[in-house]
């Protein structure tokens, strides 16, 4: 029999919490600031954020109660609380910057030349921390039912010289150790604060990277019989590439391939011996990612029909990322519970590749993007002009630290 009387009880508690944490995290906005723009001036490439740890780690130590691991994944932080029972629930921010020159002029404008957080994890940092400040003050105040994990991830922006990208760091590292479910927030400069997107099923996409080198025989450009061209050579294949998407996936499908680089040759009259291509290809679907595997490979394969020679290599960084419907659906409460969004959007990100996805891929996780258009003037993400509305910190804080306490119930 269904106890009616639980399920009402447990509904006002859990209203009584939203409102008390949404209250806490306005009164932390100026705080939240302070974090974010301090964490923006120190930005530091993947697997480098060595600053921004030691930073990550006084903080956390300052509001106490959290058992906290350093280098995790190599410059990682994970923080546990827990008192009572509950399911534990990872809440994840990640930490690197991205290799871009500020063009900004606020005083908290990056330091350190050449290295900019225009990606917003600043942000996720400064918001993780403030659902760590409001988590802190729960259980200082009595509340007995909760179970987090926090982690402060290195590298989501760019793998390491092994292929292997932070999440993956952390992960084999421990960091999901008798986790059950993750969470995650993303900053939206395409969207003006209160619209949020929480779409279910796959969100973001699969990410892969490709190199490959087309092998002819170099020789003197007035003698061009005596030589295998590999720029002859290359032109089927880029045909052929960028056919795989308009001509073998179907239309129903989403996904790219791009070329973003093509080098070869030294000099304008010697025809070089090999040719290089590198790229990127992007997916939702398992299935579809691994046609573009097949596809890409026979494009290549009309260089080798010609008389020359490749060498192919296909990197896969990141699953697509997967929104648990059950994660969602908790999630959606928790935001109407908060009164954080005017206007939910579902459906997918983009084609855009989160690392967070290999989270998603162990344990039931969502990941919510926060709308956060400046007031004035409009950047994208990876921009040298990208900043925010800081007004989205307090909301994200409130619903990393409402999720954590309420997801668990699934």
């Amino acid at each position: 029999m269904i106890n009616a009387d639980h399920f009402r009880d447990s509904a006002r508690a859990d209203g009584e919490l939203a409102r008390r944490l949404r209250t806490r995290s306005a009164e932390l906005v100026p705080q939240l600031i302070e974090w974010r723009r301090y964490l923006h001036t120190i930005p530091e490439l993947a697997f480098e954020e060595y600053e921004t740890a030691a930073f990550i780690v006084a903080r956390l130590s300052e509001m106490g109660g959290f058992v906290i691991r350093e280098q995790v994944g190599g410059t990682g932080v994970v923080a546990d609380l827990q008192v009572g029972q509950a399911p534990k629930i990872l809440l994840r921010a990640d930490m690197d910057a991205l290799p871009v020159t500020e063009v900004n002029e606020e005083n908290w404008a990056s330091r350190n030349l050449g290295l900019m957080h225009a990606c917003g994890h600043d942000a996720h940092m400064a918001m993780l921390l403030g659902a760590a400040r409001l988590l802190s003050e729960l259980v200082n105040e009595g509340y007995d039912d909760l179970n987090v994990r926090l982690l402060f991830q290195p590298a989501e922006e760019a793998a390491g010289p092994d292929g292997v990208s932070g999440a993956l760091r952390t992960i084999e590292d421990g960091a999901l150790a008798d986790v059950d479910a993750s969470l995650a927030m993303h900053v939206e400069p395409a969207h003006e604060l209160g619209v949020v997107r929480l779409g279910s099923g796959y969100v973001m996409a699969s990410v892969d990277t490709f190199t490959g080198v087309i092998r002819g025989v170099g020789g003197h450009a007035a003698r061009p019989e005596e030589t295998v061209d590999p720029f002859w050579l290359l032109t089927p294949v880029l045909s052929a590439i960028q056919g795989i998407v308009g001509r073998r996936i179907s239309p129903l499908e989403s996904a790219v391939v791009s070329l973003c680089h093509v080098m070869g040759g030294d000099i304008g009259n010697v025809i070089p011996s090999d040719v290089m291509l590198e790229g990127t290809m992007r997916s939702f679907r398992p299935e579809v990612r691994e046609r573009l595997y097949q596809e890409l490979e026979a494009a290549f394969d009309l260089a080798r029909d010609l008389g020359g020679e490749v060498d192919l290599d296909i990197r896969a960084e990141s699953p697509p990322l997967y929104n648990d419907e059950g994660v969602r659906a908790k999630l959606l409460t928790a935001i109407a519970s908060l009164e954080l969004g005017d206007q939910i959007l579902d459906g997918p990100y983009g084609l855009m590749g989160e690392d967070f996805a290999e989270f998603a891929a162990r344990v039931p996780s969502a990941m919510v993007m926060l709308g956060c258009a400046p007031e004035v003037g409009a950047a994208s993400l990876h921009s040298p002009t990208f900043g925010i509305d800081e007004r989205v910190l307090e909301r994200g804080a409130a619903l990393l630290a409402f999720g954590s306490a309420t997801v668990g119930r699934l």
